[in-house]
């Protein structure tokens, strides 16, 4: 081997050691600056749970009743996190982006879950805290679901095509039906492709015309679409070639209903979780102002 070639391997060697160190630390950056985004407001959290803590108790030592330290903390909590539905609402305004504000409402709601145990604990006794404790894990429980739906359904829509807003939804589904009964018109129209018009009829009508049922919506399936593909292309029997040709084309559309249908399914569970979050809520900071009221009628510390 001469000394050029023997330089010129040497170099690529230290290049391909080079190239390799950089994207292990930048792999290696890219992982702890993730971890970091996700434990950085995780101690945030516990640092104010334990500041708190600390606020109860010299509440405790100065005024008799530490309830007025950590009750008051709960409530100046749920009052930021009702500014994330007054953000989503107020479009003219925008302080900052609704996914910030997202996660911001996630950690307040991690502290909000401290802030209430130190309150109240786990149990309470009395007919108006034990609504507030229903109401209380009511909207905890309703608010992981639907951080777990938000969560995973980008990766649950992207599986049936390109995203399209909720609200241009039902006008896709008008022009897919109406495509749909155009290739049936014309399948009547000719004698060897009458079994596609047929089955139009007999069994693709309602799958255009009509939403889907209760159980598809509360958990979408391929199922259904399957049955209706399969018994698409037994047709093909009865199909001359323009026939089968039909019958691919009414198989596509039958394919982008479903995927219509599919996300529509997706994203009105996102947005009934929303809802029964929101409302809940909403509950709850009325059930608070009542034990306010009544806290300052009975208690004679305050």
């Amino acid at each position: 081997m001469s000394y050029a070639a023997g330089t010129k391997s040497l170099h690529t060697s230290d290049k391909v050691n080079h190239d390799s160190f950089a994207s292990i630390f930048l792999g290696y950056a890219s992982f702890s600056a993730r971890i970091g985004r996700r434990l950085l407001p995780c101690l945030i959290v516990l640092t104010a749970v334990i500041v708190l803590r600390s606020m109860k108790g010299i509440a405790e030592a100065r005024l008799g009743n530490e309830a007025f330290a950590s009750g008051y903390s709960l409530a100046a909590i749920t009052f930021l996190l009702l500014l994330l539905g007054v953000r989503k609402r107020v479009s003219s305004h925008q302080v900052g982006s609704v996914a910030i504000w997202q996660r911001s409402h996630h950690y307040l709601g991690m502290l909000c879950l401290g802030a209430y145990v130190l309150h109240a604990g786990v149990i309470t006794t009395g007919w108006l805290e034990s609504m507030l404790a229903i109401s209380f894990w009511a909207i905890t429980l309703s608010g992981l679901v639907s951080w777990y739906i938000n969560r995973t359904a980008p990766r649950t829509l992207s599986t049936a095509g390109p995203q399209i807003l909720r609200q241009d939804i039902p006008e896709r589904k008008k022009q897919v039906a109406l495509d749909a009964y155009r290739i049936a018109i014309e399948a009547a129209g000719r004698a060897d492709s009458a079994a596609l018009a047929d089955h139009y009829q007999s069994t693709l009508i309602p799958f255009f015309g009509f939403s889907r049922g209760l159980l598809f919506r509360i958990s979408p399936t391929g199922t259904h679409r399957r049955r209706i593909l399969a018994a698409l292309e037994n047709r093909d029997r009865y199909l001359d070639d323009q026939g089968k040709e039909l019958r691919r084309q009414m198989t596509s559309l039958v394919q982008i209903k479903d995927d219509l249908d599919f996300q529509s399914a997706i994203q009105n569970r996102i947005r009934l979780w929303a809802g029964v979050h929101s409302w809940l809520l909403g509950g709850f900071v009325i059930l608070t102002i009542a034990h306010v009221l009544v806290a300052y009628q009975f208690s004679s510390r305050w």
